[in-house]
């Protein structure tokens, strides 16, 4: 396997860290990931090392203001105006794939915070023949009506804390709430993963950031409502994941919801939940680590 890194121009000539891992031999297809909320690419490698010998190349950048960008270490924010860049910043790593990679079957997979951006991303860029399908992983649905009210209430905080700072509240409407199925409680993410060698790592991590600010916050609930409307992708296959205890897909409940939308739609989709797992599926227990990174091999590959 080849690893490059690399700093990727991004939206507006933000400077992006990036990374690409290739096979040694042939490449047969891409995959572009849009990595989660506090994390970063470099948490994909062991995904790369799986995919690569398959003939899959998989490449993605840090998202602004989540792992070696410039900002607060502690706080993921965007900055102002940052969501809708950061769904140019796609785009433009997807034209610079194509340059690199002509003619090769193209896909993107979104990951938690990512696969709302893929969301927005799909109905802004409806599929042309770019892409070969869309991974969407760890995702979620919750109704308008409420989106809405925590949209103003996290308003409220902004102008509290500034769009890039953050507060006890935001830490309670965004995260606060996702341990209490998984109590007691080892750590204060224990509603990633039940590897607990993988979610020490993932504390442990320098490059993670530990809260999100208020603005990101309240970027990520207009996308969820935005998300929660649009649903056809011009009929691009769609491969929908997630842990079947996942709270951010609210027990697989909003999973489903979104599965409904998609069908509705267009007929080209997959759902797969996985029983007894939580949000990160590639950092789970490793029997499911495995099922999902396999899943996604064969869905490629077909």
């Amino acid at each position: 396997m080849i690893r490059e890194l690399f700093e990727f121009a991004g939206y507006g000539e933000a400077k992006l860290p990036a990374r690409l891992w290739m096979p040694d031999g042939e490449v047969k297809a891409v995959l572009q990931i849009t990595h989660g909320m506090t994390e970063h690419m470099g948490r994909y490698e062991a995904f790369a090392e799986y995919l690569c010998p398959m003939g899959i190349a998989v490449a993605g950048f840090d998202l602004r203001g989540h792992g070696a960008n410039p900002g607060d270490p502690e706080v993921a924010s965007f900055g102002e105006g940052g969501w809708a860049a950061s769904i140019e910043d796609m785009q433009l790593f997807y034209e610079h794939l194509q340059r690199r990679f002509p003619g090769k079957p193209h896909f993107m997979l979104g990951f938690s915070l990512g696969s709302f951006l893929l969301r927005e991303y799909l109905t802004k860029y409806p599929d042309e023949g770019m892409l070969s399908g869309a991974i969407i992983m760890g995702s979620g649905h919750q109704p308008g009506w409420l989106l809405s009210v925590m949209r103003w209430i996290v308003k409220g905080q902004i102008k509290k804390a500034g769009f890039d700072g953050t507060t006890d509240l935001v830490r309670q409407l965004s995260f606060g709430t996702y341990n209490q199925k998984f109590k007691p409680n080892r750590t204060s993410a224990d509603w990633l993963c039940a590897d607990e060698a993988e979610l020490d790592k993932y504390l442990a991590d320098p490059l993670v950031r530990k809260d999100i600010s208020a603005g990101l916050f309240w970027e990520l609930l207009g996308s969820m409502k935005r998300s929660g409307r649009a649903c056809a992708y011009g009929g691009l296959p769609i491969l929908l994941i997630s842990g079947q205890d996942d709270p951010v897909g609210n027990g697989g409940k909003g999973v489903q919801e979104i599965h409904r939308r998609l069908v509705s739609g267009h007929e080209n989709v997959t759902l797969k939940l996985f029983p007894g797992a939580r949000h990160d599926l590639l950092h789970e227990e490793k029997g499911c680590a495995e099922a999902a990174r396999k899943l996604i091999a064969e869905w490629i590959k077909r």
